[in-house]
């Protein structure tokens, strides 16, 4: 029996939780955090990722690396599909700051919003060090997050952090003016397929 089932049978929800974040680049004067959270079966959501991926064209490329025409084409295909469909958080903050403090308010706000007493997180970061997992382990449970651990994830082996990777990329792309990025967004709200965490996301 898996980790995750025994918690089930406890009657304890298994969070899981995937992170991207975009903006530390001098390009962007801000940052934007994306994460997925979720309390059902991965693998199912793991192969529709996959599926689209395949059909869009972008493979496992990540954001910046993949034509317009088919980052685009994965993002209406996941919306079409509903693939995360309220499970999708988001917070975008000005720069300069340190982008812990961003990874960090929006994986609080976005647990706390999908999480059901009793429960427990399970967090992968895109690219984390340890040292740096250690102190966003802290710093959550510090803010009353029941935590199992964070982890850092590498995009290439996780479907749902490229997911994550992407409405990042769609984000900051409308965020900075780009009209297909604002289209794509404007219509992932009006589905309420995304959440907004910060109120002061510009």
């Amino acid at each position: 029996m898996s980790f995750g089932s025994f918690l089930y049978h406890l009657g304890v929800q298994k969070l899981y939780c995937y992170v991207d974040e975009t903006g530390q680049d001098a390009a962007s004067d801000i940052f934007v955090v994306v994460a997925v959270v979720s309390a059902r079966e991965q693998e199912p959501l793991r192969q529709a990722l996959m599926d689209i991926e395949g059909l869009a064209g972008t493979g496992r490329r990540k954001w910046h690396k993949s034509r317009s025409s088919r980052r685009l084409g994965y993002l209406t295909l996941a919306l079409e599909r509903h693939l995360g469909r309220g499970e999708i958080f988001f917070g975008s903050y000005p720069k300069p700051l340190p982008y812990f403090f961003p990874l960090l308010e929006v994986l609080e706000q976005a647990i706390k919003i999908k999480a059901v007493l009793p429960y427990t997180a399970r967090v992968y970061v895109d690219g984390i060090d340890h040292k740096k997992a250690a102190e966003l382990t802290n710093a959550l449970r510090l803010r009353g997050i029941s935590l199992e651990m964070v982890k850092g994830r590498r995009d290439e082996s996780e479907p749902i952090i490229r997911l994550a990777d992407r409405w990042a990329g769609c984000i900051r792309g409308a965020l900075h003016g780009e009209p297909d990025e604002q289209v794509v967004l404007e219509r992932a709200g009006g589905m309420n397929y995304l959440t907004c965490t910060n109120e002061k996301a510009p």
